[in-house]
């Protein structure tokens, strides 16, 4: 068995997603980048070109060709961004108790109090009472009058606002679709081009993502969904999203401008503690390491911030403005590799220590929103006889200090639920299937290796031990915990083989 990709085994377990921009995208600076640690870019659907987004795409595989990696591609789709309409003099005052109008009919030219939007329909959907924010919710108004197409409001909390600023109306029920025509447009990109994760905005509902999921279906790509958790209505609804998705973002921009920002902790906490329930990847981000787009280092408040994502238990950090129009995005990635492992060091020594840490058995899954059997409806469904063995694989290894932990699986469902036992022994995860490769390189703590096809249980761990000496990750004595997702003739079965480097 041969196999061309040659990929480090690398000591940090939590992935890391870096943004592609202007400050990032020349091919020589995303090598460096992948040197430095990021496992996925994300390609931001928001900007640029098609043309822009398929250089980059190839700039990627060429990268992943040439340095035998398995970096993936996530594309954010933009989604309805609600946005002002030009303003009289592009810039309003808005003074505590002034009046403004919004309104979907034509405004004077030279009044700053009258406002459009990008979002037709807005005026008719708010209600009178209601809350709506402008400039990442550093101006407030609230609805006093509400006509056809048009309504008056009192400013609550005074600032000053921009053409083309960002508009929010926490809980509003908005009749805007998730996917918009320009997102429609963007699928037929994602149809040419083998994107591992497609990001999804303003999820509201489950049925979001199962619209996502029929277009993609329908364009014959295998893309995975990633719901970004932004909205309070996603917040509501978080079980069944979580159940339909393939992976979860913390958006933590978006939700904090919609919920009290004193809020957004406990709720970052508990999606990442349901996804972990559910068996899926979750993705914390936004300004993890803000001040790092002018600085070569981060705030100690920025650290803390990345340390305990980690903690709290993210499959990924997400880097976003620090490595698409940073500085030193190098130096963003390097800094958020470090915290990580640092963060994954406390984790480790407190789990031998006896004081706990991440808390991931088969009895949590038992309670998870996927019901008593584990099962999701999606591509990462883990099964309970998986559960069962992949616990008492990470027993196993834990106990015999095993050096490597090597699943073979073609789903990728096996090394998926290694992945969330959050076990000190690292994971090398073997797959015939080249998508389920890049797809897995958003795994806590799984290293993927494509390899032309899954053989016997001896051929692959003759492979295994073969492919790490040739790397220096074993020595004569160390042991190797073998198990096999997916047995060729017989797909019922798992098993675990323990092996001892002679």
């Amino acid at each position: 068995m041969t196999v061309n990709q040659v990929e480090p085994v690398g000591k940090v377990r939590t992935k890391i997603v870096a943004t592609v921009g202007p400050a990032s995208r020349d091919p020589a600076m995303l090598r460096r980048l992948v040197e430095a640690g990021v496992d996925v870019f994300r390609l931001n659907f928001s900007h640029g070109s098609h043309e822009e987004h398929s250089r980059t795409f190839q700039a990627i595989q060429d990268i992943n060709r040439e340095m035998g990696r398995q970096v993936a591609v996530l594309q954010d789709l933009c989604g309805p961004k609600i946005r002002l309409g030009t303003i009289a003099g592009d810039v309003a005052a808005c003074d505590l108790d002034a009046e403004f109008v919004l309104t979907s009919n034509p405004i004077s030219p030279d009044d700053p109090r009258e406002l459009t939007c990008t979002y037709q329909e807005l005026a008719d959907d708010l209600e009178i009472g209601q809350t709506v924010l402008f400039a990442d919710g550093t101006v407030g108004m609230v609805v006093l009058e509400k006509r056809p197409g048009w309504v008056r409001m009192k400013v609550t909390l005074p600032g000053r606002i921009r053409s083309n600023q960002g508009i929010n109306v926490p809980g509003a029920a908005l009749s805007v679709s998730a996917l918009t025509p320009k997102d429609l447009a963007d699928l037929e990109w994602t149809a040419n081009h083998a994107v591992s994760y497609v990001g999804l905005s303003f999820v509201r509902h489950a049925a979001d993502v199962t619209r996502l999921r029929a277009e993609l279906q329908t364009r014959g790509s295998r893309a995975r969904i990633i719901a970004k958790i932004e909205k309070p209505q996603a917040v509501a609804n978080l079980e069944s999203i979580v159940a339909e998705a393939d992976g979860v973002m913390v958006a933590r921009g978006d939700l904090g401008v919609e919920i009290d920002v004193a809020k957004v902790p406990a709720v970052q906490k508990r999606i990442i503690e349901i996804c972990h329930r559910a068996r899926v990847p979750v993705i914390t981000a936004t300004q993890m390491l803000n001040s790092m787009e002018s600085s070569s280092r981060p705030t100690r408040a920025e650290a803390s911030d990345v340390f305990n994502a980690v903690l709290d238990g993210s499959d990924a950090v997400m880097l976003s403005g620090e490595t698409a129009i940073g500085m030193y995005p190098v130096d963003a990635v390097t800094t958020m590799s470090q915290i990580a492992y640092e963060a994954e060091n406390l984790v480790f020594s407190r789990s031998h220590s006896g004081r706990g840490g991440w808390p991931m058995t088969a009895e949590t899954c038992r309670d998870c929103p996927c019901g008593p059997s584990g099962t999701v409806a999606r591509a990462g469904q883990v099964l309970p006889i998986t559960e069962a063995v992949v616990e008492a694989a990470s027993q196993v290894a834990a106990t015999l200090r095993a050096r490597l932990m090597v699943v073979a699986t073609h789903s990728g469902r096996t090394a998926l639920a290694l992945s969330k036992q959050r076990a000190a022994t690292p994971t090398l995860a073997l797959t015939d299937d080249q998508e389920v490769a890049l797809a897995m390189a958003l795994y806590w703590g799984v290293t993927a290796l494509h390899i032309p096809e899954i053989f016997d249980t001896g051929q692959v761990l003759a492979f295994a031990d073969e492919w790490c000496r040739q790397h220096d990750l074993i020595d004569t004595g160390d042991r190797l915990v073998v198990v096999r997702g997916v047995i060729p003739d017989n797909p019922n079965h798992n098993a675990i083989l323990v092996h001892e480097v002679e």
